[in-house]
């Protein structure tokens, strides 16, 4: 980049600054070179070599139970959740790089879940940013309804289906319990979070010393209730953290929000954080979850298939068993519920007739491979 482009675009930044212009200026900035003006959308990528790291996934199960790499583990993910959550936002969004080097949160909350979702054929919900958590809340939830419906294979049959909807029902039903309140950060201020953390996206190196990160397009501003200690740390999917499986992750989860409690302090001592930006309090935002149960509900909201079975064993106990409501609840779910479980099934045995018709080796194409 020339001399004279990047001094310009440090005297814009620093007019911008004084001025008190809205949107953050980002480091990058248009090549004045013209073959490089392309007439399409393009992504800047970055190669990450060998020398940078390899992928956690790649060691994850033989190495787990290193205690001393899982430390170094939890301590590179904390200074990761406080970084990125220690400059409070004002709104639930994603952010937006403008064409004159702009970056701005006016962008949707675009979670790694809700693209999936859409991907999957669930009718698009959310279209705007938020200031208020319980609209965003509210469109997740309709986000989950309109991929069950647009499901061709959502159900196995009629009692199925019921106790889909009732689970459904149950979770609006309840949500106030976990959203909003007086003593929630029902308007926020938010925090950026990362909603694609998982093995494959974060490299080490031989010691499990973070190096980087990748899938970063899943950065949103969300409420900071929707922190929590990743799931995957006991090397379990999140429905099978149930028993035994649950008080291992309990034990798990206590560990990592020591290590990020340390991590707090040590970056409050060194002047980093404040009190007023919030990030000090992450660790009693995630512990306050985890005790409440609160953690389940959002579990519940940025899951692809989980949805379900995490109101069943978590979300429904402590009220009620909802296989014995099912009958009733699935009925609150929408009017004409009875039509919506009929086409439902209806569905089910047309996607079932088509696998057939697919995979059948008598059928005129011969036998699929």
């Amino acid at each position: 980049m020339p001399f004279y482009v990047r001094f310009w675009h440090t005297i814009r930044c620093c007019l911008r600054s004084l001025l008190g212009f809205p949107g953050f200026l980002s480091c990058y900035t248009a090549h004045p070179a013209s073959h490089l003006r392309l007439p399409a959308a393009y992504t800047l990528l970055e190669y990450i070599g060998p020398n940078t790291g390899r992928m956690l996934s790649e060691t994850w199960e033989t190495l787990r139970g290193d205690q001393h790499r899982q430390q170094r583990l939890f301590r590179g993910l904390s200074r990761i959740l406080i970084s990125l959550a220690r400059v409070p936002q004002p709104r639930i969004g994603s952010f937006l790089f403008g064409t004159d080097g702009t970056v701005t949160l006016t962008n949707r909350p675009l979670l790694c879940n809700v693209a999936i979702l859409e991907n999957d054929g669930a009718p698009r919900t959310i279209d705007e940013t938020y200031s208020c958590v319980e609209p965003f809340v509210a469109d997740l939830l309709n986000l989950h309804d309109g991929h069950f419906l647009a499901n061709q294979n959502a159900v196995e049959d009629a009692q199925d289906c019921r106790r889909q909807i009732a689970n459904r029902t149950l979770l609006r039903t309840l949500s106030h319990h976990f959203v909003g309140g007086r003593s929630r950060r029902r308007n926020g201020p938010f925090r950026l979070q990362l909603t694609d953390l998982q093995q494959s996206n974060i490299f080490v190196d031989n010691d499990w010393n973070v190096t980087c990160l990748i899938d970063l397009e899943w950065v949103c501003a969300l409420p900071a209730e929707m922190l929590a200690v990743p799931y995957w740390l006991t090397g379990l999917g999140i429905d099978e953290l149930v028993g035994n499986n649950l008080v291992g992750f309990n034990s798990v989860h206590q560990q990592f929000v020591s290590v990020l409690k340390e991590v707090e302090e040590e970056m409050l001592r060194k002047s980093s954080l404040s009190e007023e930006g919030g990030a000090v309090t992450l660790s009693s935002t995630i512990h306050d979850g985890w005790e409440s149960g609160a953690v389940w509900f959002w579990h519940c909201l940025d899951s692809v298939n989980a949805m379900l079975t995490l109101v069943e064993d978590h979300i429904a106990p402590p009220f009620s068993h909802v296989s014995t409501d099912a009958e009733v609840l699935h009925k609150y779910w929408c009017q004409g519920s009875c039509k919506v479980v009929n086409k439902k099934v209806a569905d089910h045995d047309k996607y079932v007739e088509e696998l057939k018709r697919l995979f059948n080796p008598s059928s005129g194409d011969g036998q699929r491979q």
